[in-house]
């Protein structure tokens, strides 16, 4: 708790305390001293703000990584928003850059334009409320919380329908200076698509999950990204899932 009220303003800190020692159930609105703002809810199911929260604002995996400079990021691709913090992680970091985010799921979606709204330069950031893939589809989304994935239409009965578009064909040719990848393992279909070598993308910060294979999904994605020429710095690892900045 003292690792996170130290990243907020003064002010925030004592909200945050007094909300989390008396069990508040209402969100309660906080400013980060790097500039930020956002809500927080208590967890439950469907929702680990407070768990992303502290990924993004405390441990802060998306710093920016020493060998991309902050002046030169002018356009960030943030798949998988969920209730937008990374987004507005990188209105903070990057004050030159416009960001497009992604996020199919319709409560993370909602919660995330609340949260990016109540920023300063907001509008630098355009929020869609899809998933993406190699091609412009249906599909089923698992109703997972912030682990929800993307399954066929025999797990209908598991989540809801969303809509799928076609990454690159929404990206088109324009240079990527970040592109952020936390898609709960449709991080393979983007990368074995013959197109993905043909983005134009300075850094990747992307968390994988295993589809059942382990640490060798993980090497999957790295061998992946070396044979298009990015070397790769790791971020952390766990047995089924890990990130890493992959940068050329």
């Amino acid at each position: 708790m003292l690792d996170f009220s130290r990243k907020l303003t003064p002010l925030s800190a004592l909200k945050y305390i007094r909300w989390k020692t008396m069990g508040g159930t209402e969100p309660v609105r906080l400013a980060l001293k790097s500039g930020g703002r956002f809500m927080l809810r208590r967890d439950r199911a469907s929702n680990n703000d407070y768990g992303v929260a502290y990924e993004v604002f405390v441990n802060e995996f998306y710093a920016s990584h020493p060998d991309l400079p902050r002046k030169d990021v002018k356009f960030i691709v943030d798949l998988g928003a969920n209730v937008g913090f990374t987004s507005i992680y990188f209105l903070n970091s990057f004050p030159d850059a416009e960001i497009v985010a992604f996020e199919p799921h319709p409560e993370h979606f909602g919660q995330a334009q609340l949260n990016v709204g109540s920023n300063a330069g907001a509008s630098r950031v355009k929020l869609f409320n899809k998933a993406v893939g190699a091609r412009d589809r249906s599909l089923w989304l698992s109703s997972g919380g912030t682990s929800s994935a993307l399954r066929d239409a025999d797990s209908a009965s598991a989540g809801f329908e969303v809509e799928v578009t076609d990454l690159f064909a929404a990206l088109g040719t324009r240079r990527i200076d970040l592109l952020k990848m936390d898609i709960e393992g449709s991080e393979y279909e983007l990368l074995a698509d013959p197109r993905f070598r043909e983005l134009d993308i300075g850094a990747i910060v992307l968390e994988w999950h295993s589809r059942g294979g382990g640490l060798v999904d993980k090497e999957w994605c790295e061998a992946r990204l070396r044979e298009m020429g990015f070397r790769i710095s790791p971020l952390f690892t766990e047995p089924n899932y890990g990130m890493f900045w992959a940068l050329r």
